[in-house]
């Protein structure tokens, strides 16, 4: 988890999809901060709208609002 998240931080241009609210999406990553602890928010934008997702639900696939995530590090 420790590299995925090292390799998320650097990020910006990377391509993201899955699904919010059960709608689909697919994104680029813009935007990168460390939140408190241990974790990544990471801003994807489609075009359409910015999606605020979490590094640990980007590595797990899921959380509440988002399934089936995938990240396409370049």
């Amino acid at each position: 988890m420790n590299e995925f998240m090292n390799n998320l931080y650097n990020a910006i241009g990377a391509e993201v999809t899955g699904y919010h609210n059960d709608n689909a999406f697919h994104g680029t990553i813009t935007y990168t901060r460390v939140k408190y602890g241990s974790d990544i928010s990471v801003h994807v934008e489609d075009g359409n709208n910015i999606y605020v997702i979490d590094g640990t639900a980007l590595y797990e696939g899921e959380d509440a609002t988002y399934k089936n995530l995938h990240v396409y590090f370049n």
